[in-house]
């Protein structure tokens, strides 16, 4: 069978090379090399998954405390020192029309991320917090994690963004 493939492939490329001559040039021979790789691991080599075309990200978030206050959205990768607002793979900022806010990120591969949001109520263009570093303005986490005593970790709020979970919903803290 593996034979026949490659007898086929042969003829194929050799009618494709011959045919593809322009009018007026002189016939020059063909040489084919035939390369001892086998056939099926250059095939697997060039398929793409379907899973590393990007679709849209739809965040839906909930309990804003402000219509109009902008949301900011920081995205994280497992290399990124998550929360921290310094080490953030991307950031994303979407004013709501209401006291909920749905957007779509188009820009994001897919991956394993996790997200720290927050709303700015008071457009300083940071979180407030309070003198114990508790944020005094809406925050929320991927996954709805709810934090104790302390931040949570990446694998607290991480999750897979590929084409089947396209909807991250968000439950705003305030």
């Amino acid at each position: 069978m593996r034979f026949v493939t490659v007898y086929i492939l042969i003829v194929a490329n050799v009618f494709f090379i011959s045919s593809c001559r322009s009018t007026g040039s002189k016939e020059t021979p063909v040489t084919i090399l035939i390369d001892t790789v086998p056939l099926v691991d250059t095939i697997k080599m060039a398929v793409v998954p379907a899973t590393a075309v990007a679709v849209p990200l739809t965040l839906i978030i909930t309990n804003l405390a402000s219509a109009t206050g902008p949301v900011v959205i920081g995205v994280y990768g497992k290399k990124n020192k998550f929360p921290d607002p310094k080490d953030q793979l991307k950031e994303y900022k979407f004013t709501p029309h209401a006291k909920e806010l749905s957007a779509a990120i188009t820009d994001l591969p897919v991956g394993t991320y996790a997200m720290a949001i927050y709303q700015d109520v008071n457009s300083n263009g940071k979180i407030d917090k309070n003198l114990i570093g508790i944020p005094t303005e809406p925050y929320a986490f991927s996954k709805n994690y709810k934090p104790t005593v302390k931040a949570p970790a990446f694998r607290d709020c991480s999750f897979n963004y590929m084409a089947k979970n396209d909807t991250i919903k968000m439950k705003m803290i305030r």
